[in-house]
């Protein structure tokens, strides 16, 4: 009987995989480019067949027989992923690794708050952070990469647990003295250019939903990839941003930035989180959500 490829070898294949880079790859796994290129092609030798396609000079490509081998890969790391959090639950609750996920435009104003708690709350509780987009982040959740993602919402997350924790409105940044008014309303914001972050950001999609506005061609808008970029751009005159709550609360907003709040009804976005009903971390993820709800 052939000798079957190790746990560490199907390791450096996701990884791989994920990275699209030898280098990135094997930084991921804290390994050498040469051990990790070492363990595809032991693995390879194993099988029999190439995982990689070697004629791809200019990125990590798998071959079809690769790309069999990958599902295979994923779904015996997830097994023992969950064998060795079922352990962990058993023998010692609330520790071990904990992998939270948090979408960019939440992370820099909730993880200053919210992770000083849960360390204190779970001391033995490792918590590893993944900062992504929500697409790669519910990705990661059914592949059981993460345990739970702090999520913007709505958003659809099929197949996936979903809880609300508080919803926060919106405000309308500009540069001093583009409103007349202490408050304005959703119609107002027709008359301007508007800032947005760029398209895969679901901050986009909720401002543009939760003020009901649909871009028209005599309407221009502006895409960056941060909300900081689109901060210092609206105070510059550049146009009108729509800036949650939270980012407001923290402060450190330019002196020449105006926030104005809206009449009701007030554009929103909901706080939550999502995560698999059936993940074997269930008890460490009711203690976090427990932790974060307000």
């Amino acid at each position: 009987m052939s000798t079957p490829p190790t746990i560490k070898q199907l390791q450096y294949l996701k990884a791989l995989t994920q990275e699209r880079n030898f280098q990135r790859a094997a930084n991921k796994c804290h390994v050498s480019q040469s051990t990790l290129s070492a363990g595809i092609i032991e693995m390879e030798n194993l099988l029999g067949l190439s995982i990689i396609d070697r004629k791809n000079r200019k990125k990590v490509v798998l071959t079809p027989f690769g790309e069999e081998v990958l599902k295979t890969a994923q779904s015996v790391l997830n097994q023992m992923n969950e064998l060795t959090a079922r352990a962990q639950n058993i023998t010692a609750p609330l520790s071990g690794p904990f992998r939270l996920g948090i979408i960019p435009t939440i992370a820099p104003y909730l993880l200053p708050t919210i992770l000083p708690k849960l360390q204190k709350e779970f001391p033995k509780l490792e918590i590893q952070i993944t900062e992504d987009l929500t697409a790669p982040l519910i990705k990661q959740l059914h592949q059981s990469d993460i345990d739970l993602a702090i999520l913007a919402f709505p958003y659809a997350t099929p197949n996936l647990k979903q809880i609300i924790f508080y919803e926060e409105p919106f405000f309308a940044a500009a540069k001093k003295g583009t409103f007349t008014t202490t408050k304005i309303s959703i119609k107002d914001l027709e008359q301007h250019n508007l800032l947005l972050l760029e398209d895969g950001h679901c901050l986009r999609d909720h401002a543009l939903s939760a003020c009901k506005i649909e871009l028209n061609k005599n309407q221009k808008s502006l895409s960056a990839t941060s909300l900081l970029t689109l901060i210092q751009m609206a105070a510059q005159g550049s146009g009108i941003t729509l800036l949650p709550e939270m980012v407001i609360k923290q402060g450190f907003l330019p002196k020449s930035l105006e926030l104005t709040p809206f009449k009701a009804p007030k554009p929103t976005r909901q706080i939550g989180a999502a995560w698999r009903e059936n993940s074997l971390q269930r008890n460490n993820i009711a203690a976090v959500i427990s932790s974060l709800n307000p």
